[in-house]
């Protein structure tokens, strides 16, 4: 497509509309591949949770099929845009798609791509969709580069992000996601995040932006310190066991946010 700038983004990262945290969504707000009933929240995300904002990649040891690769849209809208129409238009085209979009946060981005657009409009394809599939899908909702005015240009990016989940047995599951969910635990170290009641346990899922292991071990703690047992009775897997997953060693740095000269312009152009 003319109007979309492919970028390589070095952190992967799951496909979003918008983001949300723990709590009962609207079916757009429960991030893909959810177990069954799960859920999650309207409230907005702060790009502080997640990862380590403006450092680069955080330090992440858990990889392999916890790291997936995703790829996003990530749309910048003309001053003064009617967000939701543009939201709409993306929506129905990936409905006639067949493609189901998943929430997610800006921070999947790279900090460079960050510096010259926080999108407040970021969708993420299924994990088996390719950047040509983003291409056609964001042709399809905004046509040629500028025929659309509410767009002004279309971002394609592959992304790293973290596929994780944390288990732990509970008598009271419900009651327990509810005591964390009010502590706010979840929020504050995840954002997006889905839950589930099954089997005696509570299960939270998270697709989103690299957390470092600070937050991972800040989430089994939380969670822990709510169920009343040992940290270490928080399983941590991946979403799946299925699949591809990523060997961070293996990966290139994110490209760095950019740096102004002394003439008070940015180091890499847009």
């Amino acid at each position: 497509m003319g109007h979309i700038r492919q970028m390589t983004a070095a952190a992967l990262l799951v496909l979003a509309l918008s983001a949300c945290t723990g709590g009962t969504p609207d079916p757009a707000g429960v991030p893909a591949g959810a177990p069954a009933g799960a859920s999650a929240s309207a409230a907005a995300v702060s790009l502080e949770t997640g990862t380590d904002v403006g450092n680069g990649r955080p330090t992440v040891s858990h990889d392999g099929l916890m790291v997936r690769r995703r790829v996003v849209i990530a749309v910048h809208p003309a001053p003064e845009a009617d967000l939701a129409a543009v939201r709409t238009r993306l929506e129905q085209a990936a409905a006639a798609s067949g493609v189901v979009l998943s929430n997610i946060s800006p921070d999947v981005l790279d900090p460079a791509i960050l510096e010259h657009i926080v999108p407040e409009l970021i969708a993420a394809l299924p994990p088996e969709r390719t950047r040509e599939d983003a291409d056609q899908l964001a042709g399809l909702a905004f046509g040629p580069e500028g025929s659309y005015a509410a767009v002004e240009h279309v971002h394609v990016a592959s992304v790293l992000v973290h596929d994780l989940q944390f288990t732990v047995a509970s008598p009271d599951p419900a009651a327990l996601a509810e005591s964390i969910a009010a502590e706010g635990i979840l929020s504050d170290a995840l954002g997006n995040y889905a839950t589930s009641l099954d089997g005696g346990a509570l299960t939270v899922s998270y697709t989103g932006p690299l957390l470092s292991d600070a937050l991972v071990d800040s989430v089994r703690n939380g969670m822990a310190r709510s169920a009343g047992v040992d940290p270490g009775n928080v399983a941590l897997t991946p979403r799946s066991a299925t699949g591809e997953g990523v060997d961070l060693s293996q990966e290139p740095e994110p490209a760095p946010e950019p740096t102004e000269d002394h003439s008070g312009h940015d180091d890499a152009g847009h």
